[in-house]
């Protein structure tokens, strides 16, 4: 552990695009997991979709890590 520093959380917001809310899920988990490999011990809060310049904000209800054997969307 380093003593001297101090520890800070850090809130983002990034935009994902994907075909559907299985990719964006998928997409969203690709990215937390490779800052993962710092320690940075990161986690996905919440996972909407908002069309480009609208207002519009649906939130996703699943927004658990995809695995490999669940049934995609089509």
């Amino acid at each position: 552990m380093r003593y001297k520093e101090k520890r800070y959380v850090v809130t983002m917001d990034v935009y994902v695009y994907a075909e559907n809310d299985y990719m964006a899920r998928k997409r969203a988990h690709k990215m937390a997991d490779s800052l993962d490999k710092y320690g940075r011990n990161p986690s996905i809060t919440e996972i909407g979709e908002q069309p480009f310049a609208s207002l519009d904000y649906r939130k996703l209800e699943d927004i658990s890590k995809p695995v490999k054997n669940e049934k995609l969307p089509f």
